[in-house]
């Protein structure tokens, strides 16, 4: 019988300790502790990967906790080395285009955004504006760029904007950025897909209706309409950092799931209610707005 026990082996959770480790780096960066460039160094370490590999085949025979406890242990000391070597990249060869469709007869629209890498901002034009929108693309070495597709009946529209085809990596923190703004003058309903990305949505002075973002892996700031009437959100979030403001004097409703991650609510604006946190005047509120979220392994904060 000893001599079986002494001859076991264990299996090593190669596999599981590999999840572990890539959600705290990833909840490390939504949490802006770490750059998202740091994959850019990080990737160089990939060797730990056969040493870990010859670990678990050399200690099979011992506590699978104790080897365990090392293969994590080099993992974050690789973490660790990658930080400190870690320098952000700066723009070169700059490339600046500009996009602009007129307001004309338009009394509606529907906007799509597809957004990966990089930084997005989302706000509003001047009440005196003759356009629909105004957008700025800037990307470096001329990677990626906006594409741009409008189409109008009648007095809808429809714009879809997307990133073109990128040739960098995803953590080149340096590469693309947008502005876009939209008329303050029509009712819009927008939706936001965007991964590996930092997100400024200043909605504030917008007629939105209907807002819904899905942000995989980044930062997300919506600051929500201030006068539209009723605005119903949906923000579905991956690994990812939501801030949500809700403007004074604006009603609100929230029902939320959150999994593995931090949860804030004023509740001295919003107390709870049942499933939901909501303003106690809600139901007659002029203006309000009623949001869905759903977020794994991340930070929300409603205010």
């Amino acid at each position: 019988m000893s001599e079986k026990k002494l001859g076991r082996n264990y299996r090593i959770p190669i596999f599981g300790i590999s999840l572990l480790f890539l959600g705290v780096v990833f909840l490390l960066q939504t949490l802006d502790v770490i750059p998202w460039g740091l994959w850019g160094t990080l990737w160089r370490f990939w060797p730990v990967l056969i040493i870990i590999i010859g670990l678990s085949i050399l200690l099979k025979r011992y506590n699978p906790w104790l080897v365990s406890a090392l293969v994590l242990a080099m993992l974050f000391a690789c973490l660790g080395i990658a930080a400190w070597q870690y320098e952000p990249s700066l723009p070169a060869g700059q490339t600046t285009k500009s996009y602009s469709e007129p307001l004309g007869n338009l009394e509606r629209a529907q906007i799509e955004i597809d957004f990966t890498a990089g930084s997005l901002t989302v706000n509003s034009l001047s009440p005196s504006s003759l356009n629909f929108v105004e957008a700025e693309s800037r990307m470096s070495n001329g990677d990626g760029g906006m594409r741009a597709d409008f189409h109008q009946q009648g007095g809808e529209g429809r714009l879809r904007l997307s990133t073109g085809q990128v040739n960098r990596q995803f953590w080149d923190e340096a590469g693309l950025s947008w502005e876009v703004r939209f008329t303050r003058n029509i009712p819009l309903t927008i939706e936001v897909e965007s991964a590996a990305s930092n997100l400024n949505l200043d909605l504030s002075e917008l007629e939105v209706t209907s807002l819904r973002v899905n942000i995989n892996a980044g930062n997300c700031r919506v600051q929500m309409p201030s006068s539209t009437g009723t605005t119903y959100a949906y923000i579905e979030a991956n690994v990812a950092n939501v801030e949500v403001t809700i403007p004074d004097g604006v009603a609100f409703r929230l029902k939320a799931d959150v999994d593995l991650g931090v949860f804030e609510v004023d509740e001295n604006r919003f107390p709870k209610k049942g499933t939901y946190y909501m303003s106690p005047d809600f139901e007659s509120a002029q203006n309000r707005i009623e949001l869905e979220l759903d977020c794994d392994l991340g930070r929300v904060q409603i205010k």
